[in-house]
């Protein structure tokens, strides 16, 4: 076992000796960057986040202190109405006659008193008013809040009222003394009415305050963090009805903070964590809870986080920079000798250029420019030669193109003259000037688009007097090209193709397609028939790849090797055909292509 670690510390160890110097200088400040990063961003996330909750945590309590203070304010202006009520002249002088209802007049200006307030204060759903004789007066939401005890002595808290000599007691709908509605709840605030003059109980006076004045009490100052609240009565029931108070496992939580009057805590609740915090409102006995998902105090900490981790990175990333300038600074001059070297493999001869002194890089890089400099010279030579004989065989194969076509023709108007048709001859001879006129072209071996299709109109002319109704021929010729250089007696030999081989050979009449496109820099010659086809292995032939030549395919051939000479390129050239579906040639040739002087290139 020892033998194969040290086998596998030593294979570590020689492969490392293989890197580039530079490489080891870049990877070793990579290792301490990664490091760096690593321990830098743990530490500064754990820190940031530590405070962050720390501070959010504050916050929180703060928050349900304003809230319970909302609330007080709410209730005491409650409390303050309801004494007001009492207090009221009318009301008071009908329940010292026994009943609110002996009255008309009094009953009437009490109602017009209760509408007025709970119109005036929204947080008063509805104000209930028994007198000593079990009589009950109402107004506001009475169907929300319907009072469904026989009498008023029937209600479980009816002694503690009394006892409380004037003091209002609080309970959650009425601690079943109106019927309850499945969607909301409300407080009761509920006391004794005293004569003010005698200071004996004369009636019962129950204010109810719907759950929804509790709910504008804090969702205004609630946060952005998805916050829920939970306000509970003594009891700790949830004074909001549809409030998330059944998923929170209230019970539990709540001995969390046992007697205290406020905190938080981090709580787990059904695999979610929270930041729970809690209050005790003491003048109300109420219970203020809030839950606030962590994840939530993440998504604020993050971008923080981020910001901090970025600062750390681009710090990371400099240092990085800085060591690959100080190795590129080392190894540049090596890479480029390298490079230089590397070319030669791929026939590129370039001078390497290095900022070195007269030292041993030096003294390296002069002599590789001296042999660098020989083998140029010899290469330009070599080129000199093989363009003046690839211009030999040039005009060789244009010279064997010409005498070709001119043979065909007089061929045509040899047979019109037999057949004594001499108003044709006289059209194709006249054509065939013209023919030669643009041919010729004052010794000129490149001439325009334009001039090459005049020779292509007059050629099939001299073809459409000898072959009659044949064949059609249609041209699509984009002006943008006309005016572009090529070589010359190009497209002809490929509508002879077309015609001879193609059309002819079919025994019927067909068509023939001569089009001149421009196609993203470059100009694409297309000449197309609807004749014969051909096989692929004739295809093949045709381009040169294959070993049979036929005196047919000679002039095709010949077209296809001056076009590479031309350019120099062997994919120039392409044939689209089947037996049977007609055959398409494409030419593609670069596009502007200006060559006054006819010199190849």
């Amino acid at each position: 076992m020892w033998q194969a670690l040290k086998h596998n510390y030593n294979k570590i160890q020689k492969r490392i000796s293989d890197f580039k110097i530079g490489f080891k200088i870049a990877l070793f400040y990579l290792m301490i960057t990664i490091i760096s990063i690593s321990v830098s961003s743990y530490l500064y996330q754990k820190i940031y986040l530590n405070v962050t909750l720390s501070k959010v945590s504050e916050v929180s309590v703060q928050t349900l202190n304003s809230i319970s203070s909302n609330i007080d304010l709410m209730m005491d202006n409650v409390n303050n109405y309801s004494q007001m009520v009492i207090a009221n002249n009318d009301l008071q002088e009908a329940l010292r006659n026994g009943s609110i209802y002996l009255d008309l007049n009094t009953q009437r200006r009490v109602r017009a008193y209760l509408i007025q307030l709970i119109q005036a204060i929204p947080s008063i759903s509805s104000v209930y008013i028994f007198d000593q004789t079990g009589n009950k007066y109402s107004v506001g939401n009475l169907s929300a809040n319907n009072f469904k005890l026989n009498s008023i002595q029937e209600a479980v808290w009816y002694n503690e009222v009394i006892k409380a000599n004037g003091a209002y007691i609080l309970r959650l709908n009425g601690e079943g003394a109106f019927e309850i509605d499945p969607d909301k709840n409300f407080i009761s605030l509920i006391r004794v009415v005293r004569d003010l003059e005698s200071i004996k109980p004369i009636g019962i006076l129950i204010i109810n305050v719907p759950e929804q004045a509790f709910i504008q009490a804090y969702s205004n100052i609630l946060n952005n963090y998805k916050t829920d609240i939970v306000l509970l009565d003594e009891h700790n029931k949830s004074i909001v009805k549809k409030s998330e108070s059944n998923q929170y496992d209230l019970n539990r939580i709540l001995s969390k903070f046992n007697n205290q009057k406020s905190g938080y805590k981090f709580e787990a609740i059904m695999h979610n964590k929270y930041l729970v915090s809690y209050l005790k409102e003491n003048k109300y006995g109420l219970k203020i809870v809030s839950f606030m998902p962590f994840k939530e105090l993440l998504n604020e900490t993050v971008t923080m986080i981020y910001i901090g981790v970025i600062i750390i990175l681009i710090n990371s990333i400099l240092l990085f920079i800085g060591s690959i300038f100080i190795a590129r600074m080392i190894t540049i001059p090596i890479k480029k000798l390298l490079k230089s070297m590397k070319g030669i493999e791929n026939n590129e001869f370039n001078e390497v250029k290095i900022k070195a002194g007269n030292n041993e890089l030096g003294r390296l890089r002069d002599g590789y420019n001296i042999m660098i400099q020989e083998i140029q010279k010899q290469i330009k030579n070599v080129i000199e030669e093989q363009r003046i004989k690839r211009k030999a065989e040039l005009n060789v194969l244009q010279a064997q193109i010409k005498p070709h076509f001119l043979y065909n023709t007089l061929d045509s108007i040899t047979s019109l003259a037999i057949s004594e048709r001499v108003e044709d001859v006289c059209q194709l001879t006249d054509a065939l000037g013209s023919y030669y006129r643009t041919s010729l072209s004052n010794g000129k071996e490149i001439i325009t688009i334009k001039e090459e299709i005049e020779l292509v109109k007059n050629y099939l002319i001299i073809q459409k007097i000898r072959y009659g109704e044949m064949f059609s021929v249609t041209y699509d010729i984009d002006g943008r090209v006309v005016n572009n250089k090529i070589l010359k007696l190009v497209l002809q030999p490929l509508a002879e193709n077309a015609l001879y081989h193609g059309i002819k050979a079919m025994g019927e009449p067909g068509s023939i397609k001569i089009s001149a496109k421009y196609d993203n820099h470059s100009i694409r010659l297309i000449v197309e028939d609807d004749g014969v086809g051909m096989s692929t292995e004739k295809i093949t032939n045709l381009l040169g790849k294959g070993n049979e030549s036929t005196n047919d395919s000679f002039g095709i051939r010949g077209t296809i090797e001056r076009l590479r000479i031309f350019y120099g390129q062997e994919d120039l050239f392409r044939i689209e055909s089947k037996p049977g579906s007609g055959t398409k040639v494409t030419i593609t040739i670069p596009f502007n292509v200006h060559d006054n002087e006819g010199e190849l290139r």
